[in-house]
C-alpha cells in the first residue's frame, strides 16, 4: 500500500481502538488494491499495532542554546532568556518546543559607580549621587534600575573663610561677615550655604593712636586724664566701644620730653677693646679631603694654610652662608662648614685619635698630651703677622692666662723691642727696677715679657729673675711698682701675638650681648599672648624680656613700666645688641624691645604679630636700659683661695656642693660640651661651670670665702656639683675632688 493509504488505516484503527470498549476489537476492513470491497471470513482478532506519531526531529539530549539556535535556525525572543538544566543545556516543554522566560533586570552583586557607568553607558543627573552599600557598590531598585538621591549641599567640617571663598568662590556681600564657630570656621544652613549676618555697626579700627582716635569720632580727652594704651601705643577700647582712659597722676609727665627730663640717663663710657685672648671650649672638626683655609669668607680669597684628610680644627665660631672660623695649630682663618665632619661623626673621629694617641704614651712610657701629635693640624702658608684672620676673632682653645712670673729691670733705663736684637723697632720702655712678667724664652738671650699693655723682648742680662724677686714682689704687691711705657700701641706691634698668653684674660667685647640676641631669636614665631611669660606658648613684651633675662641670671620687673627703671639709663643712640629700649607715648612708658644692633630689634611685638625681629621705633623710644654688665677693666687672674667675701656678703645657703676642677685642655674638655655657654671667657679665680637649672648662669655665689660667678655648664655638671676653672692641667688634678658650703652673694 501507499504510504499515504497506510496513514490512514493506522489513524481509523486509533480511533477505533480508543473508541472500543476494553478487549473488544473491530473488524477488519479490508479494501482491495482496484477499489472493490471483498468480504471475507472472520479471522481471530489480533492485537493491534500501536499506531505510530508522525516523525519529530529529535533533540540531543545535551545541547547548549548556542548549539541549539545554530541546529534548529531559532531567534530568543528580545527579553527572554533559555531555561537551562543543571549542566546548562537547554530544556524543552511537552509539545517539544524550547522552555524560555522573560528576563528579571538584574544588576551585578558588586559594582563601583564607575564600573556601572561603564558597563551601561550610564550617566548620573547632575545633583545627584548613587546610593552604595557598606562596601562602596552601587545598590538597585526592585525593578533593576540603579538607586540614586539627590546631594544635600555639604560644607567641609574645618573650613576658615579664606578657605571657603577659595574653594567656592563665594563673595560675601558688603556689609555682611559670616557666623564662625568657636575654632573660627565657617557655619553652614541646612540647604548647605553658608551661615553670615549684617554686620551691625562698622568696626572700629584694631589699631588707632589717640590722634587717629580723636580724628575719626570727635572724642576730646577729659582734663585730667590719659588713655591706656596697648604695647604698640594704641588706644585699648571698652566693650561699648569707648576708649580705656585712667586719670592722670599729678605728678605724671604729659609728654615723653617731660619724662625724660625726669629721668638719670647715663653717658656710657668709651670701652677700649682690649687686645688680649680669651679661652673657650673646644669644638672639634675634623677635614673630609685636604682642604684650604682662606683669609676671608670666599673661595676666592688667599689661602693662608692647609689641612690634611682628617686633620683637626676647632671651631671658634659659626658664621652665616655655610662658614666657619677655625683655629688650626698656628693658623686662623675661614673654612666652608661642607669641608668639614662635626657633631656626633667629629665625636667618632677624636676618640680613635685619642686612643692611638694615648697608646703612643704609654708606649713611650709618656704622659698622655692630647691628640695634636697624632692627628694633623693645619700648615701655615701665610705668616700670623700677615694674616688678616688671625685677629677676627680674639678667642682659642688654647691657654691664654699663665701664672705670673715676676721679673725686675735692673737697667737705668731697658728698651722693649720689638724682635729679638737691637736693630728691631723699640715698642716701649722700663725704668730701672720696673715690674714685668716673663711669658716666654726665659732661658734665651732674649726674654719674652709682658709689663703693663707692652708686650716684646728684653735682653735677660738686664732682668733680675731671682727667686727673692717673686718674694719682694709678693710682700710689697704688684701695684706699688712702676710698668712700662708705651711706644708703640699693641695693634701695631708686631711682637703683640708672640704668645697669646698673658697674665690676664681678653676681655670678649660683645660675646655675652650677642649670646642674648641670638637666644632671644631662636623664639621668632612664637605666639604674643597678654600677661604670658612663656618663650615658647606665648609672652607679651616684658614678660618675653623678663623670661629671656631670667636665662642669665637677670631677675627683671614684670611690667614695662618698672623694668624701664631697672638697670642703668643710658641715650637710645648708645644702646649695644642686648640693651632694652622702652617705648613711650605722651609720657607713659608702653612698650620694651631688646636691642639687636644696626636698627633691629627682637621684641613681643603684638597678637596680630608675634614675637618677631622688627625695627627701631625711634620716634617712640624714650631711652635704654643697660642691664648686662660690660667689662670696664681686664679679667684678673685671681687665687681661688684669695678670702675676697666680705661677712655681710654672705646670703642663702644653696647645700653643700661637691667640687672638682678643670681647665680648658682637650684632657679636660674633649666634648663639645659648650664650655662657655654664656659666651664669656674663662677666668680663674671667677668662672664655675654649673648645672643651670639649680644655679642660673650670671649668678654669683661664695665658695671657701671666695666670690665665684657661674659662666660655664657641662655635661657632668648635674645637681650639687661646681667645677672651679683654672689656668692649667696640673693645678686642676692636683685640687682633686672636694666639698663645701654654697652660700649666694647678697
Amino acid at each position: 500500500m501507499k504510504y499515504k493509504e497506510i496513514k490512514k488505516i493506522l489513524a481509523l484503527t486509533m480511533a477505533l481502538s480508543l473508541a472500543a470498549p476494553a478487549n473488544v476489537f473491530a473488524a477488519d476492513i479490508q479494501t482491495q488494491a482496484d477499489g472493490n470491497q471483498v468480504v471475507e471470513e472472520p479471522e481471530t482478532p489480533q492485537q493491534p499495532e500501536t499506531p505510530q506519531e508522525p516523525e519529530q526531529p529529535e533533540a540531543p539530549l545535551q545541547e547548549t542554546p548556542e548549539q541549539y539556535e545554530q541546529r534548529t535556525g531559532y531567534q530568543l525572543p528580545e527579553g527572554h532568556h533559555y531555561v537551562l538544566d543543571a549542566n546548562g543545556y537547554v530544556t524543552f516543554n511537552e509539545d517539544g518546543s524550547i522552555k524560555i522566560e522573560a528576563n528579571q533586570p538584574e544588576a551585578p552583586l558588586q559594582e563601583t559607580p564607575q564600573q556601572y557607568e561603564e558597563r551601561t553607558g550610564y550617566q548620573l543627573p547632575e545633583g545627584h549621587h548613587y546610593v552604595l552599600d557598606a562596601n562602596g557598590y552601587v545598590t538597585f531598585n526592585e525593578d533593576g534600575s540603579v538607586k540614586i538621591e539627590a546631594n544635600q549641599p555639604e560644607a567641609p567640617l574645618q573650613e576658615t573663610p579664606q578657605q571657603y571663598e577659595q574653594r567656592t568662590g563665594y563673595q560675601l556681600p558688603e556689609g555682611y561677615h559670616y557666623v564662625l564657630d568657636a575654632n573660627g570656621y565657617v557655619t553652614f544652613n541646612e540647604d548647605g550655604s553658608p551661615k553670615i549676618e549684617a554686620d551691625t555697626v562698622d568696626e572700629t579700627p584694631s589699631q588707632e593712636t589717640p590722634e587717629q582716635y580723636e580724628e575719626r569720632t570727635g572724642y576730646q580727652l577729659p582734663e585730667g586724664y590719659h588713655y591706656v594704651l596697648d604695647e604698640n601705643g594704641y588706644v585699648i577700647l571698652l566693650d561699648n566701644g569707648s576708649p580705656k582712659i585712667e586719670a592722670d597722676d599729678p605728678e605724671a609727665p604729659s609728654s615723653n620730653q617731660e619724662l625724660v627730663q625726669q629721668q638719670e640717663i647715663i653717658e656710657v663710657p668709651t670701652i677700649v677693646e682690649d687686645f688680649r685672648f680669651w679661652t673657650v671650649a673646644r669644638k672639634y672638626a675634623f677635614s673630609n679631603e685636604k682642604i684650604n683655609i682662606y683669609e676671608e669668607m670666599t673661595e676666592e680669597a688667599r689661602s693662608v694654610g692647609t689641612l690634611a684628610k682628617k686633620g683637626v680644627c676647632y671651631i671658634l665660631k659659626e658664621e652665616e652662608d655655610g662658614w666657619l672660623y677655625v683655629e688650626s695649630g698656628a693658623v686662623r682663618g675661614f673654612v666652608k662648614a661642607e669641608d668639614v665632619v662635626t657633631g656626633e661623626e667629629a665625636q667618632k673621629i677624636l676618640e680613635r685619635y685619642q686612643k692611638e694617641a694615648r697608646s703612643l704614651a704609654a708606649r713611650f712610657n709618656e704622659e698622655y698630651k692630647g691628640i695634636e701629635g697624632v692627628a694633623p693640624t693645619a700648615k701655615e702658608t701665610v705668616p700670623y703677622r700677615e694674616n688678616k684672620a688671625f685677629l677676627y676673632l680674639r678667642a682659642t682653645v688654647n691657654q691664654t692666662v699663665v701664672d705670673k712670673e715676676y721679673a725686675l729691670t735692673t737697667a737705668s733705663l731697658l728698651n722693649i723691642r720689638e724682635d729679638k736684637n737691637t736693630e728691631s723697632r723699640i715698642i716701649g720702655t722700663l725704668e730701672e727696677n720696673s715690674l714685668c712678667y716673663v711669658l716666654a724664652d726665659a732661658e734665651e738671650d732674649w726674654v719674652y715679657i709682658e709689663s703693663g699693655d707692652v708686650r716684646g723682648f728684653v735682653a735677660k742680662e738686664y732682668l733680675n729673675m731671682e727667686e727673692t724677686v717673686q718674694e719682694e714682689v709678693t710682700e710689697k704687691g704688684e701695684d706699688t711698682y712702676t710698668l712700662a711705657k708705651e711706644e708703640i700701641a699693641p695693634e701695631e706691634n708686631e711682637a703683640c701675638y708672640y704668645t697669646l698668653t698673658s697674665v690676664k684674660s681678653g676681655v670678649p667685647g660683645g660675646q655675652l650681648r650677642s649670646s642674648v640676641v641670638e637666644f632671644a631669636s631662636q623664639f621668632i614665631g612664637n605666639p604674643y599672648v597678654w600677661g604670658g611669660t612663656s618663650l615658647t606658648e606665648g609672652a607679651d613684651c616684658s614678660g618675653f624680656v623678663q623670661s629671656i633675662f631670667k636665662e642669665y641670671g637677670y631677675e627683671l620687673p614684670r611690667v614695662a613700666a618698672d623694668q624701664a627703671q631697672y638697670g642703668t639709663k643710658i641715650p637710645v643712640e648708645d644702646a649695644q645688641p642686648g640693651d632694652l629700649i622702652f617705648y613711650a607715648k605722651n609720657g607713659y612708658v608702653y612698650h620694651v624691645v631688646i636691642y639687636a644692633g644696626d636698627g633691629k630689634t627682637v621684641e613681643a611685638m603684638g597678637k596680630d604679630y608675634g614675637i618677631v625681629q622688627g625695627n627701631l621705633n625711634t620716634k617712640n623710644a624714650v631711652w635704654a636700659v643697660r642691664v648686662l654688665e660690660d667689662e670696664t677693666v681686664s679679667y684678673g687672674g685671681g687665687d681661688i683661695a684669695e678670702v675676697n667675701a666680705t661677712s655681710d656678703m654672705y646670703g642663702e645657703k644653696l647645700g653643700n656642693f661637691k667640687l672638682t676642677y678643670y681647665c680648658s685642655c682637650e684632657l679636660c674638655c674633649d666634648v663639645e660640651t659648650g664650655i662657655t655657654a654664656t659666651g664669656t671667657p674663662v677666668v680663674e679665680g671667677r668662672t664655675i661651670a654649673v648645672d643651670p637649672k639649680v644655679i642660673p648662669y650670671g649668678t654669683q655665689v661664695i665658695i671657701n670665702g671666695h666670690v665665684f660667678t657661674a659662666e660655664d655648664c657641662g655635661g657632668a655638671i648635674k645637681g650639687n656639683r661646681i667645677d672651679i676653672y683654672v689656668n692649667d692641667h696640673d693645678r686642676a688634678n692636683a685640687l682633686g675632688v672636694n666639698h663645701a658650703d654654697v652660700y649666694l652673694v647678697k
